[in-house]
């Protein structure tokens, strides 16, 4: 008995304005907070867009390494420059100020070493921030033809569980694949301005 006042009480006070037993609406309209999973990782590597962003943070990464070694070149070439200098001077105080260089040669490459590593990932967030915003409009459209409001990402950390038709994955690879097929054309049919 105590079970039934319970479940009675439940149903009044959580689904008193909607109806016990009401089924819900055959028509997909956008009800607030309806969730759509979605699979980022999925549709990047459908699409190509994750080997495009580890090519291009691979090309940072060397460039900005390239520019370390050339900085430590220079440095070392300075540093055995001066080491000639005093040994032709035989100047006894210049070992020290040599010292001094070297220390702050070390952590002039050291602090730049750093800022390459932050612009690399600071390269790295804007590459999938830009990833994001290019996938958001058609995981909208999607989501909202199906009456969703809300996308989470499939995240295994963040989301325990879902009903494998709230994921839309599939649906924004096939209507991105079928923008960009639609694009490609107009793009080769663009009018060319011609030198003459």
């Amino acid at each position: 008995m105590r079970a039934y006042w319970l479940t009675a009480a439940v149903c009044l006070s959580l689904a008193a304005p909607a109806g016990c037993n009401r089924q819900p609406a055959s028509t997909p309209t956008a009800s607030v907070g309806a969730v759509a999973v979605i699979d980022l990782d999925e549709i990047a590597r459908r699409l190509g867009s994750d080997k495009q962003i580890v090519t291009s943070i691979s090309q940072r990464q060397n460039s900005l390494s390239q520019q370390l070694v050339d900085l430590a070149k220079s440095y070392s070439q300075q540093i055995e420059e001066q080491k000639k200098k005093l040994a032709e001077s035989g100047d006894k105080k210049g070992d020290v100020t040599l010292a001094n260089w070297q220390q702050q040669a070390n952590a002039k490459l050291n602090e730049v070493k750093q800022q390459a590593e932050l612009q690399l990932q600071q390269h790295r967030a804007t590459l999938v921030a830009q990833f994001r915003e290019e996938i958001k409009p058609a995981a909208r459209r999607v989501a909202q033809s199906r009456g969703l409001s809300v996308i989470v990402t499939k995240n295994d950390s963040v989301l325990y569980d879902f009903a494998p038709a709230t994921d839309i994955t599939d649906a924004v690879v096939a209507e991105l694949q079928a923008s960009r097929q639609q694009a490609a054309p107009a793009m080769a049919q663009a009018p060319t301005t011609e030198k003459k």
